[in-house]
């Protein structure tokens, strides 16, 4: 496998708590998918996981910005984020969002990613539970 296509959303696409149409699984057990698309789309996705996990240090009491995550601090990172912002933005809720379906979102509206209002979705990130299913899995 090639570690360098590996998609930064991998465990809460598997998890089911975000989709992408371009995340091709890799090894299941391990939680590992790789991203079908060129390089510059999962350098993309892997901008919004830094960028999560930079705005929300505090939250989750990251003290280094280098420091090693736990699967439930990746999980609160990148599910609660990403379901705040698919609130934030008003997007259907009904559904797990698209991963690049929210960033086009948040770019279109705030101009830049950077430029989303990440302090308004800290509460997501927080109360997050990962061993708690928002959306019905049918």
């Amino acid at each position: 496998m090639e570690e360098e296509r590996l998609c930064p959303f991998s465990k809460p696409i598997i998890g089911q708590w975000c989709r992408c149409p371009h995340a091709r699984l890799a090894e299941r057990c391990s939680g590992k998918m790789i991203c079908s698309r060129e390089e510059d789309y999962r350098d993309s996705c892997i901008g919004l996981a830094d960028l999560l996990r930079e705005k929300s240090r505090f939250v989750l009491g990251i003290a280094a910005e280098d420091e090693e995550l736990t699967h439930a601090q990746l999980m609160r990172l990148r599910c609660g984020g990403l379901l705040g912002m698919q609130r934030i933005l008003e997007l259907d809720v009904a559904e797990p969002p698209v991963v690049r379906g929210v960033m086009d979102a948040a770019e279109k509206q705030y101009g830049e990613l950077s430029e989303f209002p990440f302090s308004e979705i800290v509460r997501d990130i927080k109360a997050f539970n990962h061993r708690r299913k928002v959306h019905d899995t049918k």
